[in-house]
């Protein structure tokens, strides 16, 4: 376990240290079915994602202790401000979670085998954000769709905050890879805190069904970053990059889950 725990660390270590940074920078590097277990320094939104956890561990990740609580005490990477540049960070910060959300769009049934389109329309974030579909919304527990007989059909599609449908995200896969992705990352969302502006996006998976008969839950993770659209919570790094307040093994990536949707194969 130990083991386990440091390779992780070493690999956040390696997100923190540019531009490639935590999910306020993106891990653009890993190009692959990513679930809510990789990003162990988030901040949960939401006491469902851990509730299988112990009340220890679960109280750990939730924002109000990991994140705000930091933030108000000035702790880590937030003792250098001042009270009133406290406030302010975690004024923002909290403004970024009022206005973040996540929804999955799906059929209510379908046959074995049969293709459905499942769709994710995320609000809020900046910079690079994760959008993750999964069989359960359980934080470190929850597997990508595809563990539970789904088949992804395809590449996702992708639009962001613009409108425009994206592909950076899937032509970064291997030449020699299947691009049948069932987490993505969008890229160039903005939030404007001054006018209250957050942007959109949207995801879109054709899933081939189940051949088993049965009810299946779907859900989406979406993982964003807060303290960089505040301008009291990004720093500039030696080497040039953008990072936020709290760095990139903080709490400031946080982490919520759409409403579980349930389809039924038969």
């Amino acid at each position: 376990m130990r083991r386990a725990l440091i390779a992780v660390m070493a690999v956040f270590a390696v997100f923190a240290g540019g531009p490639a940074g935590a999910y306020s920078g993106g891990p653009t590097f890993i190009v692959t079915d990513l679930t809510t277990t990789c990003a162990s320094c988030h901040s949960s939104m939401q006491r469902e994602q851990v509730r299988v956890e112990k009340e220890a561990l679960a109280a750990a990740m939730l924002v109000e202790g990991k994140h705000y609580k930091a933030i108000e005490e000035g702790r880590g990477g937030y003792k250098d401000l001042s009270p009133e540049e406290r406030q302010k960070l975690l004024a923002d910060v909290k403004l970024m979670d009022q206005n973040a959300s996540v929804t999955v769009t799906a059929p209510p049934s379908a046959r074995p085998g049969q293709e459905i389109q499942v769709t994710a329309s995320v609000r809020g974030g900046h910079g690079v954000v994760g959008v993750f579909l999964m069989e359960s919304d359980l934080r470190f527990q929850g597997r990508p769709i595809s563990s539970d007989g789904w088949v992804v059909v395809g590449a996702p599609r992708i639009w962001g905050a613009d409108g425009k449908e994206q592909t950076k995200w899937v032509d970064s896969r291997g030449a020699d890879l299947k691009k049948n992705l069932t987490g993505v990352l969008i890229f160039d969302q903005e939030s404007d805190l001054a006018a209250k502006k957050f942007p959109d996006g949207k995801v879109a998976w054709t899933l081939r069904a189940p051949q088993a008969a049965g009810a299946y839950p779907v859900a989406v993770a979406f993982v964003y970053g807060t303290e960089k659209a505040s301008p009291v919570g990004r720093v500039t790094t030696p080497s040039g990059a953008v990072a936020p307040r709290g760095g990139g093994l903080g709490p400031s990536g946080h982490i919520i889950f759409s409403t579980v949707h349930t389809v039924t194969v038969r």
